[in-house]
């Protein structure tokens, strides 16, 4: 019997994983919620009704289990995973054994103890059970101006996604920018501009002291510059707490924890094929903090990663060895008007190589003569992709002007190849010509 806590990326990837290596061997999935497996990166577009069922339970919905063999049990929260008794206890009382297990319950969204956050009309916004009590209260009660909490890339999309719904937005952000952990000084200050013209209130280095109240539900938020103690108000009908994320390690009993100097940096620790310190015990997802393609153990809390951690557990679980090949944290913020996006690592890069094309704002970073990461701000449309180029396939290059998906595809092959740029290769770049320069002989440019 394999068992497995968790309904999300990992989990799903997981099971196609070990359905492709044994048709036969018993799967039970947990979820805590009732819905079967959704694209946890969609919530902006179910808070504005613009996708398909389709869409959002992207693995067909509860077809997917049937088709696989998957007994889905929702609705059922775990409460402690025991790995020397090989068993599971769910918050109803009920104690599941297992042969091997996959932990892939994710993180919970972090609310900061600030006074008021009890209030009616103070949301997070990670599950899509949040998002549907978000939906009500917008639809049931008259609100004119939203507060959002944070400005990673959750918060940021919400404020866009709100403000062309037609409310006023304020953005608070603790750090002296937004997209912190995306965007360096430069490229945040490009995008926040562009989201400024379109209407969005920053308010970066101010955190929120706390939020006030009339008859049980929110009216403003309390605000204060972190540079002085002068605390003003935001008038708020609603709150959005965007604050983080932490992994959900609490559950899990008997496994060795991601620490740093004595203290929690991360997940459960895994190896390279997804196998935890406990014996018949793996774990993918925001649970876990993996190897990256530069050999270390980071937590990366990210789509992407959590499927890739998912496919590898599934197919080691089944029998097949599989190794993670490294892990890249890359995101992209999908605003109206102005994408961003960045993928590896920034803030102790050796140097970083910048260009302008057409609106598009692009920045390499460089360390030890090997491409660490990568950022991008500008509009989506005025320039187009090259279908010629290889490395893109149709369904980027019908997709228009530069994302995620073009520059993911072209930097991923520098860092994973783990080559040492070449003049011609920085030539190239600052030409735009922004693909694995794998052949430079025959060098199709990604723009046309």
């Amino acid at each position: 019997m394999i068992v497995i806590a968790g309904n999300g990326p990992a989990a799903v990837s997981a099971v196609e994983a070990i359905r492709s290596v044994d048709k036969d061997v018993p799967i039970r999935i947990f979820s805590s919620e009732p819905f079967p497996a959704y694209a946890p990166n969609c919530m902006e577009n179910v808070v504005r009704e613009d996708i398909s069922e389709e869409a959002l339970f992207f693995k067909g919905g509860f077809e997917f289990y049937k088709k696989h063999n998957v007994e889905f049990i929702a609705n059922t929260p775990i409460e402690e995973i025991d790995p020397v008794a090989k068993i599971i206890k769910t918050k109803n009382g009920d104690i599941h054994s297992y042969d091997k297990c996959l932990v892939a319950i994710g993180a919970y969204s972090f609310i900061p103890p600030i006074e008021g956050v009890d209030l009616e009309g103070v949301y997070s916004a990670k599950s899509l059970s949040d998002v549907y009590k978000i939906k009500k209260y917008l639809k049931t009660n008259e609100v004119k101006d939203i507060v959002i909490v944070g400005a990673g890339p959750i918060g940021v999309e919400d404020a866009q996604t709100l403000l062309h719904m037609g409310y006023k937005v304020h953005v608070v952000e603790i750090f002296d920018r937004i997209l912190p952990r995306m965007l360096d000084h430069q490229m945040s200050y490009i995008y926040q501009q562009a989201l400024e013209k379109e209407g969005i209130k920053f308010y970066t280095g101010h955190q929120v002291i706390a939020i006030q109240g009339k008859d049980g539900k929110v009216k403003s938020v309390l605000v204060k510059k972190l540079s002085n103690d002068h605390g003003f108000e935001i008038n708020a009908q609603m709150v959005i707490m965007s604050v983080g994320v932490r992994p959900i390690i609490n559950v899990v009993k008997n496994v060795e924890i991601h620490k740093e100097n004595g203290k929690i940096v991360g997940g459960i620790l895994t190896n390279e094929h997804q196998e935890t310190s406990a014996k018949d015990l793996y774990a993918a997802g925001d649970i876990c903090s993996s190897i990256d393609i530069w050999g270390n153990h980071r937590w990366i809390a990210l789509f992407p990663a959590a499927v890739q951690e998912g496919y590898v557990a599934g197919f080691n679980m089944a029998g097949k060895k599989v190794i993670n090949t490294g892990s890249v944290d890359y995101n992209a913020v999908k605003t109206k008007k102005v994408t961003a996006g960045s993928g590896g690592l920034f803030e102790d890069a050796d140097k970083a190589l910048s260009f302008e094309k057409d609106g598009v704002f692009f920045k390499i970073f460089i360390k030890n003569d090997m491409v660490y990461g990568y950022q991008f701000v500008g509009h989506k449309s005025p320039i187009k992709l090259n279908p010629k180029n290889r490395f893109l396939t149709p369904k980027h290059t019908s997709m228009g002007g530069i994302g995620l998906e073009s520059s993911g595809v072209i930097m991923h092959h520098f860092m994973r190849t783990k080559r040492p740029l070449t003049q011609f290769d920085i030539e190239s770049i600052k030409l735009g010509n922004l693909r694995a320069l794998s052949n430079p002989a025959k060098d199709i440019p990604l723009w046309v």
